[in-house]
Protein backbone atom coordinates (compact mmCIF):
# COMPACT_ATOMS: atom_id res chain seq x y z
CA UNK A 1 0.00 0.00 0.00
CA UNK A 2 2.87 2.34 0.82
CA UNK A 3 4.45 1.71 -2.61
CA UNK A 4 1.18 2.53 -4.44
CA UNK A 5 0.83 5.79 -2.51
CA UNK A 6 4.40 6.82 -3.47
CA UNK A 7 3.76 6.10 -7.15
CA UNK A 8 0.49 8.06 -7.06
CA UNK A 9 2.14 10.98 -5.27
CA UNK A 10 5.04 11.06 -7.76
CA UNK A 11 2.66 10.84 -10.73
CA UNK A 12 0.53 13.71 -9.43
CA UNK A 13 3.67 15.78 -8.84
CA UNK A 14 4.82 15.24 -12.45
CA UNK A 15 1.38 16.10 -13.84
CA UNK A 16 1.27 19.22 -11.66
CA UNK A 17 4.70 20.42 -12.82
CA UNK A 18 3.78 19.81 -16.49
CA UNK A 19 0.47 21.66 -16.07
CA UNK A 20 2.27 24.61 -14.44
CA UNK A 21 4.82 24.70 -17.28
CA UNK A 22 2.13 24.68 -19.96
CA UNK A 23 0.19 27.38 -18.11
CA UNK A 24 3.25 29.66 -17.74
CA UNK A 25 4.30 29.16 -21.37
CA UNK A 26 0.88 29.65 -22.93
CA UNK A 27 0.47 32.58 -25.30
CA UNK A 28 4.15 33.15 -26.01
CA UNK A 29 5.65 32.95 -29.46
CA UNK A 30 9.15 31.53 -29.73
CA UNK A 31 11.40 33.38 -32.19
CA UNK A 32 14.62 31.47 -31.68
CA UNK A 33 15.63 31.35 -35.34
CA UNK A 34 14.53 34.65 -36.78
CA UNK A 35 15.78 38.21 -36.89
CA UNK A 36 13.64 41.17 -37.79
CA UNK A 37 15.21 44.56 -38.39
CA UNK A 38 13.65 47.30 -40.45
CA UNK A 39 11.14 44.97 -42.09
CA UNK A 40 13.80 42.58 -43.42
CA UNK A 41 12.81 39.32 -41.76
CA UNK A 42 15.49 36.67 -42.08
CA UNK A 43 15.16 33.11 -40.80
CA UNK A 44 18.02 30.65 -40.52
CA UNK A 45 18.78 27.01 -39.74
CA UNK A 46 22.07 25.24 -39.12
CA UNK A 47 21.84 21.71 -40.55
CA UNK A 48 24.37 19.33 -38.99
CA UNK A 49 27.69 19.88 -37.22
CA UNK A 50 30.24 18.20 -39.48
CA UNK A 51 32.15 18.82 -42.71
CA UNK A 52 28.86 18.55 -44.58
CA UNK A 53 27.02 21.04 -42.37
CA UNK A 54 25.20 23.90 -44.03
CA UNK A 55 23.73 27.17 -42.87
CA UNK A 56 20.40 27.90 -44.55
CA UNK A 57 19.18 31.51 -44.56
CA UNK A 58 15.63 32.26 -45.75
CA UNK A 59 14.45 35.72 -46.76
CA UNK A 60 10.64 35.67 -46.98
CA UNK A 61 10.32 38.95 -48.92
CA UNK A 62 12.24 37.56 -51.90
CA UNK A 63 11.23 33.90 -51.34
CA UNK A 64 14.90 32.94 -51.47
CA UNK A 65 16.93 30.38 -49.50
CA UNK A 66 20.68 31.01 -49.33
CA UNK A 67 22.95 28.00 -48.66
CA UNK A 68 26.33 28.34 -46.94
CA UNK A 69 28.13 24.97 -47.09
CA UNK A 70 30.76 23.97 -44.52
CA UNK A 71 29.43 26.48 -41.99
CA UNK A 72 31.28 24.93 -39.03
CA UNK A 73 34.59 24.18 -40.78
CA UNK A 74 37.48 26.27 -42.05
CA UNK A 75 37.51 30.04 -42.36
CA UNK A 76 35.29 32.21 -40.15
CA UNK A 77 34.07 34.22 -43.17
CA UNK A 78 31.47 32.27 -45.15
CA UNK A 79 30.59 32.77 -48.78
CA UNK A 80 27.13 31.88 -50.06
CA UNK A 81 27.46 28.74 -52.20
CA UNK A 82 24.13 28.91 -54.00
CA UNK A 83 20.58 30.06 -53.51
CA UNK A 84 17.12 28.71 -54.26
CA UNK A 85 14.44 31.04 -55.54
CA UNK A 86 10.77 30.12 -55.83
CA UNK A 87 8.22 32.36 -57.51
CA UNK A 88 5.13 30.63 -56.12
CA UNK A 89 4.34 27.50 -54.08
CA UNK A 90 4.15 24.45 -56.30
CA UNK A 91 6.17 26.18 -58.99
CA UNK A 92 9.68 25.59 -60.24
CA UNK A 93 12.52 26.16 -57.77
CA UNK A 94 15.60 27.69 -59.38
CA UNK A 95 19.08 26.95 -57.96
CA UNK A 96 21.41 29.83 -58.75
CA UNK A 97 25.11 30.11 -57.84
CA UNK A 98 25.84 33.04 -55.55
CA UNK A 99 27.93 35.89 -56.95
CA UNK A 100 31.63 35.88 -56.10
CA UNK A 101 32.45 38.95 -53.99
CA UNK A 102 34.74 41.55 -55.52
CA UNK A 103 37.97 42.30 -53.68
CA UNK A 104 38.75 45.99 -53.29
CA UNK A 105 42.42 46.85 -54.01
Amino acid sequence: MQKAWQWTRDGLAVVGVLALGFWLGAGRTVKASSYDSGGLGVQFQLAGLSESSALLVYQPETKTVYVYQGATQGNAALQCTYMFHMDRPGGVIHRVPCAVPQLNP
